[in-house]
Order: structure tokens, then sequence, then C-alpha cells
């Protein structure tokens, strides 16, 4: 195994703002990349600023979690794009780097010349990522969106997970569309860079909120193409047993999917020490069970609501019965199975006073190796290390503080 990140020596210029733009450049980071994060001085990113702004429906910590998951291992450059000598600096920047990754709305882009077609000319070897709500073309092209509207609601996923269309549409939790359609933005600038291997051209990739939500939501938007009829939703309906969710002891909650009953429900009824139900008239064939589903499903909540939520899965976790934890966002610090397998790691030793765990990105090739996370920068933090790099000396530094083109 290398002790070499596989993507080490890789420049990226994050200019995107919030979530689901800059996760593209997240992962780059873990795998080696340096990416140096465009922010507008004072200010700084938008997302710097979002828990303190959404208190009321949202975890409330001294840390900013969202800041430190979002922008770790990255360099913050506090750099006024809307400064004829920002800009000059950016296209200094981009042409001696590889990727350029921007979500901001078009009207943005043109004014601070951070189009496709004002970068690419400077550097043909530069991979051009754009993330967007609706897409590039169309009627809603133009429109800025999160990821509720575009990804949650547009996509139609919104709908399908309301109980009944009487029920009031659920609204997600932060960065819940933003993530996985981050890493669709990842696997486009990796396409890209491969291509660029094979004919030495740079180009343009793009992904869109809408389209990682339609893929989402890709076998019911299918069978709607298909014309399929789908089940009436005016009442909720009560699950089959066999797929049910049933409460414990302790108030939480275990699901079953069990798939081939034939060979999954005597395992249920071992492991659960009820194979008693057998004897049951209502339920002594399969075809019974079906008849009296409503039934079976509330003797299985007896059985269930016997046991803690640890009891029940010791019981059923070697028992080949397809079942399930419904998960608290506090529990997965101390679980194993995340741990073992690496998706929450820690950060540097350095970068908190306390160790601090962080969420890994979800891309794992075997024998490369990952960086150890880094906490998100302060403002302005590397901007004199960046821009040194290329060739503006100190006097000029203290010049371009002066005039508001940049911070640190």
């Amino acid at each position: 195994m290398s002790e070499k990140l596989l993507l080490e020596g890789l420049k990226v210029i994050d200019a995107g703002s919030f979530i689901a733009g800059p996760v593209s450049t997240t992962i780059l980071s873990d795998f080696g990349a340096e990416v140096i994060k465009i922010e507008p001085p004072k200010i700084g990113d938008s997302l710097r600023h979002l828990i303190s702004r959404t208190k009321r429906v949202n975890p409330i910590s001294d840390k900013d979690y969202c800041w430190h998951l979002t922008s770790r291992n990255k360099k913050s450059l506090a750099l006024n794009l809307g400064n004829p000598k920002g800009q000059k600096i950016l296209q200094q920047l981009v042409k001696v780097s590889d990727v350029f990754v921007t979500n901001m709305p078009q009207r943005i882009r043109d004014k601070l010349k951070i189009n496709a077609s004002d970068l690419i000319p400077l550097n043909d070897r530069l991979i051009y990522g754009s993330l967007t709500g609706y897409g590039e073309d169309g009627p809603d092209s133009h429109r800025t969106a999160f990821d509720t509207m575009a990804w949650w609601a547009r996509s139609g996923l919104m709908d399908i997970v309301r109980p009944s269309d009487n029920s009031t549409p659920g609204m997600p939790p932060i960065g819940m569309g933003d993530q996985p359609t981050g890493v669709s933005l990842f696997a486009s600038i990796m396409t890209a860079l491969y291509r660029r291997e094979k004919t030495g051209k740079g180009g343009e990739v793009n992904t869109s909120l809408m389209a990682n939500g339609a893929w989402s939501n890709g076998s019911f938007i299918q069978a709607a193409l298909f014309d399929a009829d789908f089940p009436d939703k005016k009442t909720e309906v009560t699950p089959h047993p066999f797929g049910g969710r049933y409460e414990t002891k302790d108030s939480r909650y275990l699901l079953l999917a069990i798939i081939d009953a034939a060979k999954e429900w005597p395992k249920l009824l071992k492991a659960l020490d009820i194979e008693a139900l057998n004897n049951d008239e209502r339920f002594s064939s399969f075809q019974k069970m079906n008849e009296n589903h409503q039934e079976l499903y509330k003797e299985l909540e007896k059985i269930f609501k016997q046991y803690d939520l640890n009891e029940i899965v010791e019981k059923l976790r070697f028992s080949e019965v397809t079942f399930g934890v419904l998960s608290k966002s506090s529990d997965h610090k101390k679980d194993k199975q995340f741990l073992k397998n690496e998706v929450l790691v820690n950060f540097s030793k350095d970068s908190f006073e306390t160790e601090n765990l962080t969420v890994n990105s979800p891309i794992f090739l075997k024998d490369e190796l990952k960086k150890t996370p880094s906490r998100g920068p302060d403002l302005g933090e590397h901007s004199k290390e960046i821009l040194s790099g290329i060739g503006i000396d100190s006097k000029e530094l203290d010049k371009l503080k002066e005039d508001g083109v940049i911070d640190f």
C-alpha cells in the first residue's frame, strides 16, 4: 500500500456555497486533493451561519457541525470575486488548478465571471464542475433551490413517504439530498479526470439536485413512465406483518423485511421461541396469515413489546431473518458496525481539544488511504499561504486586504 494519497497533487478550487457542490470537493480532499475554499471576506460561506439561524429546528452545539463535516481538510481563501482584482486573482489560480466547482446561480456566475466559458479558456485541462437545483437548461434552470425543494419535493420522494394523501408532507434533515448529490458530482469529476488522462483535455461536468432526487425515486418514476397503477393512498395502510415496524419495550423500533416467507418465517418463530403460533388456526398457513394479517400484526406487536431493542437484536442477529433497527442520530457514535467499517472516523488530534468523530465519505478503494480529517478552516485562514504560492508578496497582500479584495 502506497503512503501517498491517491489524489495528492490535485489542486481544486471550491467556489460553491452551503452543501451539495462543496460535498464533492470534500470527498476529493479525503483522497488527498488540495482544496481551496473561496469565501466572501468578512462574512464567509453562508454555511457558517446556518446553525445559528436554524436553532428552532436543528440540533444546538458549540461546534459548527455542518461546517466541519462539509469543509474539513480545506484551505480558506477570503477573496472578493465581485472586485476585478479578486477576479484576476481567481484567474491566476485557475491557470494552475485541475478542478473548479461551483453551485452559484447563473446570474451570480455571470456577475462574477465564473462561467465555464470564462475559465476553461485559461486552462484547457481544467475540469469545471457545475451543481444546480433544476439542471442547466429549461424554464427553471435559473431558479435557486435547496434540496428540500429540488431533491425531496420535486422528485416525488416527499409525496411517496407520506402515510396517506391526507398526511402532511414531511421535511428532511439538513443535507439529506445535498450529500448524495455531492457524491454524484464527485463521480462526474472523477470521470472527467479519467477522460483527461486519455485525451489531455478538461471540460465541463454537471449534475443537479432534481436529477439526483429522480434517481433516488427511480423505481416509482419508472413505474409512472410505464403507466403503472399506483395503490390508493386516501387512508394510511396497515403494514403487512412480514414488513412491519414494531415498537419494543424501551420505545424503540425494529423493522422486518421478510420477502421469502417460506424460508424466513420459521426462522423468526424459532429465534423468538414463538413456534406455538403455528398452532393458531388463524396463522396455520401462509394463505390464512394473509387473510388474517391484521390479527397477526397485533400478535407480533405484543411479542416484540416484551423485549428491549438490544435484546431483540441479539435474538435475531444470527437467525437469517431480514430485519433492521430504526436508529437515532445519537446511536451511531457507539455503533460497532459504523466504527468497524470506518463509516465514522476521528478528526486529526490537533483539530479539537477533545477527540471527535466525523462521518466518512462513502467511497472506499482497497489499498488506498484516505486523509485523516482536519477541522473546517477559519475564514481566510490560508489566504496568505495560497496567494504567496502564486507569487503575491507580503506588501501586495497588505494592499489587497486594505482594498477589501482579500482578508486574513
